[in-house]
């Protein structure tokens, strides 16, 4: 058995957390508010699913940095072990499901950018709300059983402390603790296969718009100003597509490897969860920075906003600047 002494202390985790994980629901509460604002304009129109999708991937890292905060906090205080297996599992089943919001914002693009050929592919397009919705309903049927397997262990740790507070030894090699054990690793052989496929499909569907955009590009940049900059969105898009995919899958693939590890009996990596968390913050500030370069309605805002925060600071400018002339 193999032993690793690999650990992030308190300290560090805080001082890169706290800013990230602030600063990200800050930029997601701004993104809340675009959303809900009743401007008109076609920039702020948002098309079905797209407005789903985006507020199941703002929902997620909302919750993401909060959980993360807490973790901060637990640090300084005693809390029950309970509380914290119950606030690591939902982490981990907000960022699992921010995985699928990813890869439906990704098929949704394609399909927005590269015509729909093969009569499958067709059929999705058509289909492509309902798609969304079952996709998004099923991916969390499906991590609510990964949520339960985390949580169910320490329920019965708890449990058997309760029945057996005289004895510190517990008997992990009971019936029911190896059926729990049969569980969790059919649960992580599923969650290897599904990210697999969600690789494999943003992989395809980045691979397609960006061949299908070098094919056009010489007819786009020749047509119109406004077919020009519409491909000058296109562009965009695929661009924010590769660089999602890219977190996706060293985010997905470093969860992997944590459980992996764990199982593998290598005690002492990573037993406070600082750098997996800190790993979760960093994608979720990545996909929040996507989100805002990526999405029309919140850049518009934002130079809206920055305009006005402008003219604000020349007016108490001006005003101190007079103050001054006078006194």
């Amino acid at each position: 058995m193999s032993y690793f002494d690999i650990e992030m202390g308190p300290l560090a985790f805080a001082i890169v957390i706290v800013p990230i994980s602030v600063a990200t629901i800050l930029i997601n509460v701004f993104f809340i508010c675009c959303m809900f604002s009743s401007q008109e304009g076609p920039e702020n129109l948002q098309k079905q699913p797209l407005y789903v999708l985006l507020g199941s991937l703002i929902a997620c890292n909302f919750m993401l940095n909060i959980f993360n905060l807490l973790f901060v906090m637990y640090d300084t205080v005693d809390v029950p072990l309970w509380l914290y297996a119950i606030s690591a599992a939902s982490t981990l089943y907000a960022m699992r499901t921010s995985f699928t919001s990813s890869l439906g914002l990704n098929v949704f693009y394609y399909f927005q950018i590269v015509p729909a050929q093969h009569p499958f592919l067709i059929w999705v397009k058509t289909h492509i709300k309902l798609f969304m919705y079952l996709m998004l309903f099923s991916d969390r049927i499906f991590f609510l059983f990964g949520f339960i397997m985390r949580v169910l262990p320490i329920s019965v740790f708890i449990s058997e402390v309760d029945l057996n507070s005289s004895s510190v030894a517990l008997n992990v090699t009971s019936g029911g603790f190896e059926v729990l054990n049969d569980l969790i690793l059919t649960d992580f052989g599923l969650r290897c296969f599904y990210f697999l496929v969600c690789l494999g499909v943003m992989v395809a569907s980045n691979t397609s718009t960006v061949l299908y955009l070098w094919r056009h590009v010489k007819r786009m940049e020749d047509s119109s100003s406004s077919s020009a900059l519409h491909y000058q969105k296109q562009k965009r898009v695929a661009i924010l597509s590769i660089i999602q995919t890219l977190l996706f899958f060293f985010s997905s693939a470093w969860l992997m490897t944590y459980e992996v590890i764990i199982r593998l009996n290598v005690y002492y990596f990573d037993l406070s969860g600082h750098i997996l968390f800190s790993v979760v913050g960093f994608y979720s500030f990545g996909t929040t920075i996507i989100l805002g370069v990526g999405q029309t309605k919140f850049r518009v805002r934002a130079v809206e906003i920055g305009k006005k925060l402008v003219r604000l600071s020349h007016k108490v400018t001006s005003m101190w600047l007079l103050c001054n002339t006078n006194g």
